[in-house]
């Protein structure tokens, strides 16, 4: 197995310094770190770079220098860019040197962020990010505060989530002050109750979970994460004794994922999703004869009825999906 340890710097810092990439070999790639380190003394990337080396000479001692590689790849300052530019830097690597495997090596999450794209050319066998120890003293500390901040307020990749989200809510609450008026307050607590939504999405794994499943549809994983907002919610305010979410707006969150689904992936593949036909129906009858039933507490009989309809429902759209599909193959 030929193993290729790689670091990436997705932002393209390394050229922006004017350093020519790609880089292949412990001689070159060693080379360039320490002409990085003396230009650049306080960047990461030079540390990570060294780093590349030194894992590379542990896997030359178990597995042998045939079986080793060693290089660096940059990306783009444009995020839309970056990881086309990272994927034409390795293919010229891959070139010179066909390895099996990528050992992954980087400097910060946003590195990491090209290891999907790098995935599609080799399997990554393992991500090692490299964390620089710093001086712990007082001043130390300020400098180093200083130049995070100032990073995460100029970069673009950064500013819209350090300087943007806030600012804008803080100009909502202003406007809500200013004005006094109760939607603008409104909006902005929607807003708040969202953002803690997606914080808890994101902290249980249920987005990743989502993002992976929806990775080719965007817009449906979008309207998912909406969808499943508006539900929770409603859930929580009848716990609260509230129903202030009229309840086809229930149905229609319920449904509107699965028939996002079924649109995009037409327009993608020319192909309808017949999944998502049954699957949407099952959830828009779900809510439209079950969930009233638990909601209202009613009798064993309209409890029955309900899933008898339910079940019969289900059954229709099967049997439909069904001849269309038959009907499509001639």
């Amino acid at each position: 197995m030929r193993v290729l340890v790689l670091y990436v710097d997705r932002d393209g810092d390394i050229k922006a310094q004017g350093f020519d990439t790609p880089v292949l070999g412990r001689d070159e790639v060693l080379r360039l770190a320490i002409r990085y380190i003396l230009a650049n003394p306080d960047d990461s990337d030079a540390n990570a770079i060294f780093a590349a080396v030194k894992i590379h000479d542990r896997l030359v001692a178990e597995h042998g220098s045939d079986n080793v590689n060693v290089a660096v790849v940059s990306g783009s300052p444009d995020p839309a860019l970056a990881d086309i530019a990272v994927l034409r830097e390795l293919e010229q690597v891959l070139t010179q040197y066909d390895a099996d495997v990528i050992y992954f090596v980087s400097d910060g999450p946003s590195d990491e962020a090209a290891v999907a794209a790098i995935q599609t050319k080799r399997p990554v066998i393992s991500v090692y990010r490299v964390v620089v120890k710093q001086a712990r003293g007082v001043e130390e500390t300020v400098t180093l505060f200083r130049y995070y901040l100032n990073k995460a307020i100029k970069e673009p990749e950064y500013r819209r989530y350090t300087v943007g989200v806030p600012a804008f809510l803080a100009f909502v609450a202003l406007l809500g002050t200013a004005f006094n008026t109760e939607l603008v307050r409104y909006i902005l607590n929607m807003l708040l109750l969202f953002i803690s939504f997606f914080i808890t999405l994101y902290g249980f794994g249920i987005y990743d979970f989502l993002r992976d499943l929806l990775k080719k549809y965007e817009i449906t994983f979008i309207i998912t994460l909406v969808s499943l907002f508006i539900i929770v919610v409603y859930l929580a305010m009848l716990i609260l004794g509230e129903r202030w979410i009229p309840y086809y707006i229930l149905l229609a969150a319920s449904s509107v994922p699965f028939l996002s689904y079924m649109v995009e992936g037409y327009l993608a593949t020319g192909r309808l999703r017949y999944g998502g036909v049954v699957g949407g129906a099952a959830t828009f009858f779900f809510f439209y004869f079950i969930m009233p039933v638990i909601l209202e507490r009613r009798g064993l009989v309209e409890t029955l009825t309900a899933v008898g309809l339910f079940a019969a429902s289900i059954a229709v759209v099967v049997v439909v999906v069904q001849v269309l599909r038959r009907a499509t193959r001639r």
